[in-house]
């Protein structure tokens, strides 16, 4: 907890320096799919997860390093509704969350904007199907996720980007949820 409390001071000094940022506020959605993933808690054991899931992001910018490097801080919010099979029947899993997001971005001069972007859920929810019944689960900074990827430049306050986000849960009983997922969305940068 307390590395969290330091990574976000940290990042919000980095933001608020004087800057000659593009983008000052940007705002965004996305959608994807999320593909190998796992459950595992003790009525579940490694059942294989996928399914849609989609988000809005929205960050404060600021540069780094002038026409180099670009960070932000904002929030998000990310729902997935996914499926898993056990012992040959499908239940359903539906993860909502909503918390701090940060971008790190390099501002290239051509129109490719590769990304690094985390996040940590300041509230999660996990509603979950079994065969022994429904289950639900909510807890506070308990899951993050951390992804990877690119930016392109369509007009000058728009943006389309593609991404690649692995995420992280940690459920009651030591259950956990990991899941690897590819989104695609755009922003408008103002």
């Amino acid at each position: 907890m307390k590395l969290t409390h330091t990574m976000v001071c940290i990042a919000l000094a980095l933001v608020l320096l004087p800057t000659t940022s593009f983008a000052i506020v940007d705002v965004g959605m996305y959608g994807g799919y999320t593909f190998a993933g796992k459950i595992d808690n003790p009525t579940i054991s490694n059942a294989d997860t996928n399914g849609w899931q989609y988000g809005f992001i929205g960050h404060l910018n600021g540069s780094v390093i002038p026409m180099v490097l670009s960070m932000g801080i904002g929030g998000f919010y990310q729902k997935s509704p996914l499926e898993y099979t056990k012992a040959g029947k499908d239940f359903e899993l539906t993860k909502t969350m909503y918390g701090i997001d940060a971008i790190v971005m390099l501002e290239l001069p051509i129109l490719i904007h590769p990304y690094a972007r985390a996040g940590i859920a300041i509230n999660e929810k996990v509603e979950l199907e079994t065969p022994l019944g429904s289950l639900s689960d909510e807890k506070k900074f308990n899951s993050y996720y951390l992804g990877l990827g690119a930016a392109f430049t369509v007009f000058p306050f728009v943006q389309v980007f593609g991404e690649y986000l692995y995420n992280y849960s940690k459920l009651e009983n030591d259950g956990k949820l990991q899941s690897n997922s590819i989104n695609v969305g755009a922003r408008i940068n103002i």
